[in-house]
């Protein structure tokens, strides 16, 4: 991070970004791109961190409004691994909740620094679910990460892009807006892409109504026997619609709900990962890419399938990367 945080969370505002934060720079094969906000829309909360509560706003989508809109648009390889660096009060994702990263194609002939992102175009791409054990406890991976890493799925067409992370933080959601969104959406030009067709696609707004499962929910008491991860499947590339799991050992169910703001059709997923049930490993000896391999509680494949390696990513969740 530059002079940002300095500036931005040791100053002024020091007092109202605790525990807040925003994700502005991005990060290529593992490596921090360019200054803040130089291929990241600059976040209306650029300074005081305050998050989104209104998923009904088009706030929800960028979080960009008040701002100008200046950012730059960089190349990335389909196949290739990206992600958004987190700074704020502390510098990582502090509060309980989960992660999604949904990516939008600007339409043809369009530059995507120009294009507002609307429209039932946005799929998933990545997702980090809580995880449960049938009401005993419930656990965040996402939570303390200081970078959010995915991969673009090599299926993804060449093209420009919107790449959207969102964090959601569940610690006050028992009353409906009580869900804080930390929004980011990063400018990519997608290159050497294949022929997948990406989907579900849904809308921002539209794709949350706030009432659902997974937002609207007291994570205290009585503790969620399972919980339903908010938005559509991911799409890994496989095919439309394809879904896979960040966590390992996930059963999943869909259900359908449709926003009165829009006519797109968001599906959800329920998570219910049981400490107590071990995930098989594939034939390779190890547990697949992406696969979760470890983390307290954890009794599934402890290994990864070569070449990749269990990496920690925190004390609830190691990832084969």
């Amino acid at each position: 991070m530059k002079s940002f945080s300095v500036v931005a969370l040791v100053a002024a505002y020091l007092a109202n970004v605790s525990a807040h934060y925003v994700l502005p720079d991005l990060i290529v094969n593992g490596a921090t791109t360019g200054n803040d906000w130089q291929y990241i829309r600059q976040t209306n909360n650029w300074q005081d961190l305050n998050p989104v509560t209104d998923v009904t706003s088009t706030d929800i989508r960028c979080y960009d409004s008040l701002e100008s809109g200046t950012a730059s648009t960089t190349s990335v390889t389909a196949g290739s691994k990206v992600g958004f660096t987190v700074y704020g009060g502390p510098n990582n994702l502090y509060h309980d909740g989960v992660l999604n990263v949904y990516m939008a194609k600007a339409p043809a002939d369009t530059d995507v620094a120009s294009w507002d992102g609307s429209g039932t175009v946005w799929f998933k791409v990545y997702e980090i679910p809580a995880v449960t054990d049938g009401g005993k406890s419930i656990t965040y991976p996402a939570t303390g990460l200081t970078q959010v890493i995915f991969t673009v799925p090599s299926a993804t067409p060449s093209g420009q892009y919107l790449i959207r992370v969102e964090h959601i933080a569940l610690h006050v959601a028992s009353t409906f807006g009580g869900a804080q969104f930390y929004i980011a959406c990063a400018q990519v030009e997608v290159t050497n892409g294949g022929t997948g067709t990406p989907g579900p696609l849904v809308a921002f707004p539209g794709a949350y109504t706030g009432n659902e499962p997974g937002i609207l929910i007291n994570i205290y008491y009585p503790i969620p026997a399972n919980y339903t991860q908010p938005g559509p499947p991911v799409w890994t590339g496989a095919g439309s619609g394809s879904a896979s799991s960040t966590t390992g050992a996930v059963t999943t169910t869909k259900a359908t709900t449709t926003s009165k703001a829009t006519t797109a059709t968001a599906t959800t997923r329920t998570s219910t990962t049981s400490t107590a049930t071990a995930t098989s490993p594939p034939a390779s000896g190890g547990a697949a890419q992406y696969a979760q391999c470890g983390g307290q509680g954890w009794v599934g494949a402890s290994t990864c399938a070569s070449p990749f390696k269990c990496t920690v990513v925190n004390t609830f969740y190691s990832q084969c990367l």
